[in-house]
């Protein structure tokens, strides 16, 4: 939930409805431990399937945001789904931020 939801909102340019801020991109490195990386698509997936899933709740005071468990448990992950402005697929969403549990033994 940062200056960059700003910017996504005056970028319409981008192909893909779920767009993923820079902090998430770490995640999608080849040493990420393949958990973390399987859950990481998982919610890419499940975004693609229900911009608003059975499990995410919405953020406080954020209109348009939620958090939603990764598979497994392994974290939590922050998103912004714009009303008003359906994709070819559905609405556009913004994955601000994922946050990996400290516990989590292979990360």
């Amino acid at each position: 939930m940062s200056d960059e939801h700003a910017q996504w909102e005056q970028d319409g340019e981008e192909e893909d409805r779920i767009q993923l801020a820079p902090a998430v991109f770490p995640l999608l490195a080849p040493d990420v431990s393949a958990s973390v990386f399987s859950a990481v698509m998982n919610l890419m997936a499940e975004l693609r399937e229900h911009p608003v899933p059975p499990l995410a709740h919405p953020v406080p005071g954020r209109p348009g945001w939620f958090s939603v468990p990764l598979a497994r448990d392994i974290g939590l992950a922050e998103y912004h789904v714009r009303k008003g402005e359906p994709g070819d697929d559905g609405p556009r969403l913004y994955v601000a931020r994922i946050v990996i549990s400290d516990d989590w033994p292979d990360f």
